[in-house]
């Protein structure tokens, strides 16, 4: 069965530029003697790393272009809207897009704020303010409806403020390209000790109580070689504890403490490896840790600290290559199968625990590659890391792996590639075989997924540790900090419970769980449409479960008011992708309401090949269902109403609603994803209701490669979705919610520069002097902020479903609110984080908190709460399938309904 849709970086670092020569290897990449190097190559370097939740490094400017290997460790007046209740949000600066003209008296603010915000993860500093998006309206964010519960944040006030002066200085190194780590940088410091006292330097920069000079070189010793190494200060600031760089420097003393409490950097966190948990089955090892951010949140400063995991893969690139070419004979095929599987995956380097992403193996090269060193000498790869990192690379045979720079290395300049060696980089990432094993899946929860409690006493601890370490407490005396001894706490409100509406009845849910499931599941749908022409496919070898189906289908569609009539079977000879499209296109007719097929499993390929068909050849819309879904018997009933639910919704039925007080709304949601085949491309879904009671959709997508294509895509979404309301309702919608999904913080310039003005700009081409009020709300998932409930001094559960958290830990200047609307049955529970960068709705703020939360009970294929709006959800549903499966805009014919499901 469809699934429900389930809501789910990586880095590079400095890059050294040489220039290539000649690759001395007469088959490079060749892999010769492959099968007796597999028995006798050890591992050089023991660290290998795969992530459970990625996190990207911070890039730095490189130090010229060319081709590289080697990461360096150490950033016009309105006519369209009037203004109605205050000014618009203020926005970092960002560049104009089309239409933005039409807005510059209402959003002439785009403004660079004052404060900037600290990079808690070891990443260098940025100048990048904060984007201010509070809505001058709006005095106070905070509601009032609801019952107060009381929450406890993993948030750890900052208590004191110092009240030194504090000197910054940016260091450099010559020759650069001998001292590329941030711990060798380091050790050229402390080498001066005596003068560079009480510092802390972050590879870059350097912050210290002492003046130094404005310029001052020192002669330093390079501690592996001896070779002379110059290290050059000059003075770029001085810092009050007022200045934005305190949170750079707050950053540096947090991490500073993690070192201090004995734990080790891998990628951008802090891992306790005293507590390492070995999985030998499947050759892992798993690290818990933490990560930590130093930030302003209403005022005050405070460290946001959470639970972390790293699993370090100790299978090498170099031992998976000699897998696959063992198991092949044909050297092209092997080959194939190696750029297959390890092309787009990320690896992590063993002598820097940096990751960078595969695009591509150069087959051609061996580590014997040849590149021009600075001083103009030749140098191979194996000799410049045995000198620079006394690595051996055992090998020379192996291939090259490339890693294509960023978009970000691009604008700074870097515009060659990264060759990495085999050897020294290690698989990371969860295979596919890997999460379909329900054993390790399982094993590797109970690890990772940490309840309430356990999450809180961890973290707790945490703050215990920094209280009770003598060095920590040092450290902070040396900069006169202090931090609170626990974590924060507050009163958050709990909302009341929607009434779940159906045709016949109403109901309410118990408020812990927000599940429905059971007393829905024989209700009336509130608009149904009937099953009468639709056609149902399987091959011959699955007619038990198919007839099965189609029975259960029957017993439970009638109670849900549907006219069901038996289908058209269709038996196939066999389950090839050619003969389920050999059958369609001759039995389906103008009349079908809806193709149901069996599928003995989930091979993708023809998965593609039947979505095609049936949303942009014959659109119709179609369910697909595995064979294992529905081969227990005692939950066929359970899979059937589930199906069941999904068919009507897919036809355009309306399965339960709640209520919505403004009559005159509409409500969008917007989502994205890259598509999988087409490089550079990515897939905008746009999902609009068009009835006063938000049960029923128009959707549309909008490919696009660049911000013209999406500014296009979206006036033509927003046209045909009012054109659509209209026509339901003969009338336009005098308020329009926006949902947008899929924007990080660094991106909200974009969305008010760049799709705000489009969207407000479409209104007065459907009707003259149509000026609906609008309101653009910023929807985050992904997010550190993690919220126990207090059931008294030593217990901590989940918040329950309506919890909402709308001040101490949210942004004094944006208009945000945390909300959490999904039952949590295993690990804790994460909030969704909600910024409204834009409002001319006149919804007061317990209004727009409330509608958030009634439009997270409206998602189909679940009956009960989800973690986001639910057109957020759709709009996501049908981002990934037109990006996985389509890759091209599905049939208009079909926009009116959630075939997508």
């Amino acid at each position: 069965m469809e699934s429900v849709g389930r809501a789910r970086g990586r880095g590079r670092a400095n890059l050294l530029s040489l220039t290539g020569q000649s690759d001395v290897n007469p088959r490079p990449g060749a892999f010769a003697n492959a099968a007796a190097a597999a028995s006798s190559f050890s591992v050089t370097s023991s660290a290998s790393s795969v992530l459970t939740s990625s996190t990207p490094t911070e890039k730095q400017p490189p130090t010229s272009t060319g081709t590289t290997f080697e990461p360096i460790s150490s950033t016009t007046k309105s006519t369209v809207e009037k203004p109605r209740r205050g000014n618009a949000p203020v926005i970092m600066a960002a560049p104009r897009g089309k239409g933005v003209e039409h807005l510059v008296s209402e959003l002439a603010v785009l403004s660079t704020g004052e404060r900037q915000t600290g990079s808690g993860r070891g990443t260098p500093w940025s100048n990048i303010a904060l984007p201010k998006t509070k809505p001058t309206h709006i005095e106070d964010k905070r509601g009032v409806s609801g019952d107060p519960i009381s929450i406890v944040a993993n948030y750890i006030r900052i208590l004191s403020k110092p009240s030194w002066q504090l000197f910054q200085y940016h260091i450099d190194f010559n020759p650069e390209e001998m001292v590329v780590q941030r711990k060798m940088r380091r050790e050229m410091v402390l080498q001066h000790k005596q003068i560079l006292k009480d510092v802390a330097f972050d590879g870059t920069t350097l912050y210290s109580f002492e003046y130094i000079g404005d310029e001052r070189t020192f002669q330093c010793q390079h501690t592996v070689t001896g070779d002379p190494i110059e290290m050059r200060l000059r003075l770029t600031a001085k810092n009050s504890p007022d200045s934005p760089n305190f949170f750079h420097l707050a950053n540096l003393i947090v991490r500073k403490l993690l070192e201090l409490s004995g734990l080790r950097l891998i990628g951008r966190n802090y891992y306790q490896f005293d507590r390492k948990i070995d999985l030998e089955r499947y050759r892992l090892t798993l690290f818990p840790g933490f990560l930590t951010n130093v930030n302003i949140y209403e005022g005050s400063l405070m460290i946001n600290v959470d639970l972390s995991h790293k699993v370090l893969n100790k299978t090498t690139v170099f031992n998976r290559l000699q897998d696959i070419f063992t198991q092949f004979v044909d050297f092209k095929r092997a080959q194939d199968e190696a750029t297959k599987e390890l092309v787009g995956q990320i690896v992590l380097t063993t002598y820097n625990s940096k990751t960078y992403k595969i695009d591509e193996i150069a087959w051609d090269k061996s580590p014997n590659y040849t590149f021009k060193k600075r001083d103009g000498t030749d140098e191979t790869l194996v000799k410049y890391y045995y000198d620079r990192y006394q690595l051996k690379i055992e090998d020379t045979t192996q291939p090259l792996l490339i890693s294509k720079p960023s978009k970000k290395d691009r604008r700074a300049g870097q515009t060659g590639p990264l060759m990495l060696i085999p050897e020294l980089c290690c698989v990371t990432g969860i295979s596919d075989v890997m999460r379909s094993d329900f054993q390790f899946m399982k094993e590797l929860a109970t690890h990772t997924h940490i309840g309430p409690m356990a999450r809180f006493e961890k973290l707790t601890e945490f703050c215990h540790d920094i209280q009770n370490n003598q060095e920590a407490k040092d450290e902070l005396k040396k900069w006169e900090i202090s931090v609170d001894i626990g974590l924060v706490e507050f009163d958050g409100r709990l909302l009341e419970s929607e009434q779940i509406l159906y045709a016949n009845r109403s109901i309410r849910y118990k408020h812990d769980e927000a599940d429905w499931s059971r007393e829905g599941r024989s209700l009336k749908h509130i608009s149904c449409k009937n099953l009468k022409n639709w056609i149902v496919f399987y091959p011959s070898s699955l007619r038990e479960l198919g007839d099965e189906l189609i029975n259960a289908l029957y017993q439970v569609c009638v109670p849900f008011g549907m006219e069901v009539e038996y289908p058209n079977v269709i038996q196939l000879p066999n389950d090839r992708p050619e003969t389920y499209l050999g059958a369609l296109p001759e039995k389906i007719q103008k009349n079908t309401d809806l193709v149901l097929c069996v599928l003995p499993n989930n091979r993708k390929d023809r998965y593609d090949a039947l979505k095609k068909y049936m949303c942009l050849d014959n659109p119709v819309p179609s369910q697909m269902v595995l064979a294992k879904t529905i081969s227990k018997k005692n939950q066929l009933m359970s899979v059937a109403t589930k199906i069941g639910i999904q068919l009507n919704a897919k036809l355009g039925g309306e399965i339960w609603g709640v209520t919505i007080p403004s009559k005159t709304l509409m409500v969008i949601g917007m989502d994205s994803y890259h598509d999988s085949k087409r490089k550079g491309a990515s897939v905008g879904a746009f999902v609009a209701s068009t009835n006063i009671t938000c049960t029923r959709f128009y959707s549309r997508v909008i490919y696009n490669r660049t911000a013209q294509e999406l500014m296009d895509g979206l006036q033509q979404c927003m046209r045909d979705s009012l054109k659509e309301y209209h026509r339901v309702n003969n009338a336009l919608p005098e308020k329009i919610v926006l949902y947008r999904d899929g924007v990080s913080d660094g991106q909200l310039a974009i969305v008010a520069e760049h799709e705000l003005p489009q969207i407000i700009d479409t209104f007065p081409k459907i009707m003259p002097g149509y000026q609906p009020k609008l309101a653009v709300i910023i929807v985050k998932k992904k997010g550190n902020a993690r919220f126990f409930a207090k059931m008294s001094s030593t217990s901590m559960a989940n918040p329950p479903p309506g919890t909402i958290i709308d001040h101490t830990v949210t942004n004094a200047e944006w208009y945000d609110f945390y909300l959490i609307s999904q039952c949590a049955r295993q690990g804790t529970v994460a909030p969704t984080h909600y910024n409204v960068i834009w409002d001319r709705t006149n919804f007061k703020v317990d209004h727009m908190q409330r509608l958030t939360f009634k439009l997270t009970h409206l998602y189909y294929n679940w009956p009960g709460t989800i973690r986001v709006p639910a057109v957020c959800q759709y709009a996501h549903k049908l981002a990934f399938l037109v990006g996985q499966s389509l890759h091209q805009d599905f049939n208009p014919e079909l926009a009116d309904r959630l075939f997508y499901l």
